[in-house]
């Protein structure tokens, strides 16, 4: 378990918050204990000379204690959940940051309700249980160690009567601290199965529903909440029977002290007033006693949220070389030079690629099903890097290069289209957040998409639902189409995908793919035989491997795999209109 290393790194820039809660505690703690010795003067004096005036004196006396407690007990509160909140906020931030930064390879094999379990429900676990109780350990931990103190100061045997039985209650809390931090962990799992599970029924609601398949995924639901409901009664049980245990133990204590208590007044070797003071102690330390156990426990429980979390920041991100530049002037020839990749080892994706695609040219890329299309586009994004051979844009390898000032350059447009949350305008401006609305008109109406925009309930300023569900495909792929051209690139990453459109947005979104590709370099993944004879030249992938190459006539005359796509409509023609 790591987690003493991350939690100084969540604490340390927040250390002037903490030291001035620990500073609280500290007065507050000290005004505490000197309520009993209060006591103890007020019992002997009274008891000794029957001075009522004294008791007036020893009561305000220690009204203003009680006064200035409650004034450094709300500095620690006010000052313990100030640090806590905001060292859990700079948590989640750095959460997210790293997962942005992350090689694509490894969101792909995390889910994203697992990551977001993590970065909300077990970073609220440790804000909860760790950086909240962190100055409650301190406080509870000061006044139960200056209450021992005080103890051992006023009668050392009475002390040592009381605290034999600490060394049990320190096993029982260590046996229980273990077997909560495991379960803890389990449903925490289970947590994030959950949330996995609400996710993809939310995701795929209509697919669910088209299958009549609500009670089988009722079922699944359930049987895993009931699998997370186990663990969560387990923890419960665990620590109800650990504070049970201990304040059986508190109670076992108590009884000792004051049976040795009364012989020691009795035989005359303590005074009444000392011994009120003890009890007043002994009262004092119970209630530390017993929230020490219970926050052992939540740190605990804590601990296992933070071991999931430190999984996240463990995860290498992609890191700019040392000495990286941006690419200088206009983009130029880019070049695929003897390119080989392999996302595992030995299992190749390319196989020694060379191509090249001159400014302004239109490249379009084919091939069945896992040719390698998609890889020659995360290797010009620079999601990946080669495995041997380089990528260069105008001579210059894409490793040396700041990777920001690359993909600014390029606009990409997957195939399924990616909206966010938000309004339309947000969605077509979110390469450039600062363009102006009438930008934002321009990019529209250039991908054909201003007409549907203005229709919509509130034009541009119409928020959007998740994923834009509420809009069509075309409309979803003319507003990508929209947010490319709002950013005004020199190359066009496209992958094409008209084929599942009616004729009429076919034909709306392959008039705003033209204005987008106009002028431009482009490198499209074409999924259309229409596509592919507007392009410049084409490049057959199979086996992640350039088998053919050239323009469309020359390819079919040659015959080969490009005309067996071609004629066994791999390649289909657009519908006709």
């Amino acid at each position: 378990m790591r987690v003493p290393g991350l939690l100084r790194e969540i604490v340390w820039p927040h250390r002037a918050l903490l030291a001035a809660a620990v500073a609280c505690v500290l007065a507050a703690t000290a005004a505490g204990l000197s309520v009993p010795l209060l006591f103890r003067d007020l019992v002997d004096q009274i008891t000794a000379t029957g001075d009522l005036a004294l008791l007036q004196q020893l009561a305000l006396l220690g009204l203003g204690v009680f006064v200035l407690r409650s004034v450094f007990l709300y500095g620690q509160i006010h000052l313990n959940f100030t640090f806590a909140h905001r060292a859990t906020a700079d948590l989640r931030d750095r959460l997210f940051s790293r997962v942005l930064r992350w090689p694509v390879d490894r969101l792909g094999g995390w889910h994203s309700a697992e990551v977001m379990s993590r970065a909300l429900q077990d970073t609220q676990l440790v804000h909860t249980h760790l950086l909240v109780g962190l100055v409650d350990l301190v406080a509870t931990g000061v006044q139960l160690l200056g209450t021992v103190v005080m103890l051992f100061v006023l009668d050392w045997r009475l002390a040592t009567a009381t605290f034999a039985i600490l060394p049990g209650t320190a096993l029982l809390a260590r046996h229980f601290g273990s077997q909560i931090q495991h379960t803890s962990a389990l449903a925490q799992r289970r947590v994030a199965e959950l949330a996995t599970r609400v996710r993809e029924v939310i995701a795929g609601a209509r697919i669910v529903r088209a299958f009549v398949q609500e009670g089988r995924e009722e079922r699944r639901f359930s049987a895993e909440n009931r699998r997370l409901l186990r663990e969560q009664l387990r923890i419960g049980r665990l620590v109800a029977l650990e504070v049970s245990a201990m304040s059986l133990a508190t109670a076992a204590g108590l009884i000792v002290f004051l049976w040795v208590g009364g012989q020691l007044v009795a035989a005359r070797l303590m005074t009444p007033g000392e011994l009120v003071a003890f009890i007043a102690y002994v009262a004092m330390a119970i209630e530390p006693g017993v929230s020490l156990t219970r926050l052992y426990s939540h740190a605990r429980q804590a601990a296992a949220a933070l071991d999931r979390v430190e999984e996240i920041l463990r995860v290498p991100v992609v890191e700019e070389p040392k000495g990286a530049r941006d690419l200088p002037g206009i983009l130029g020839e880019v070049v695929f030079e003897d390119v080989w990749l392999a996302y595992e080892p030995g299992r190749w994706a390319l196989r020694g690629v060379t191509f090249r695609i001159r400014p302004g040219e239109h490249v379009a890329l084919v091939g069945p099903s896992g040719a390698g299309k998609s890889s020659l586009v995360n290797l010009l994004l620079r999601f990946y890097d080669p495995t041997r051979g380089r990528v260069t844009v105008g001579g210059v390898d894409l490793r040396e290069v700041r990777t920001d000032s690359l993909r600014r350059r390029i606009a990409y447009v997957p195939q399924e289209t990616v909206l966010f949350a938000g309004t339309v305008r947000d969605n077509i401006a979110y390469g450039r957040p600062e363009a102006s609305l009438e930008e934002v008109v321009q990019a529209a109406v250039a991908a054909n998409a201003d007409g549907f925009i203005r229709q919509l309930p509130r034009g541009y300023d119409t928020p959007l639902d998740e994923a834009g569900l509420s809009l069509s495909g075309g409309q979803r792929q003319r507003i990508a189409i929209a947010r490319a051209l709002l950013t005004d690139p020199e190359f066009i990453i496209l992958d094409e995908a008209t084929s599942s459109l009616d004729s009429e947005s076919e034909a709306l979104v392959q008039e705003a793919i033209e204005r987008l590709m106009a002028g431009r370099t482009a490198l499209v993944i074409a999924h259309r035989l229409s596509t592919v004879r507007r392009a410049h030249r084409i490049l057959v992938l199979a086996d992640g491997q350039v088998v053919q190459e050239g323009t469309y006539d020359s390819l079919m005359a040659s015959g080969g795999l490009f005309r067996i796509l071609a004629e066994g409509q791999l390649l289909p023609e657009p519908a006709r209109r």
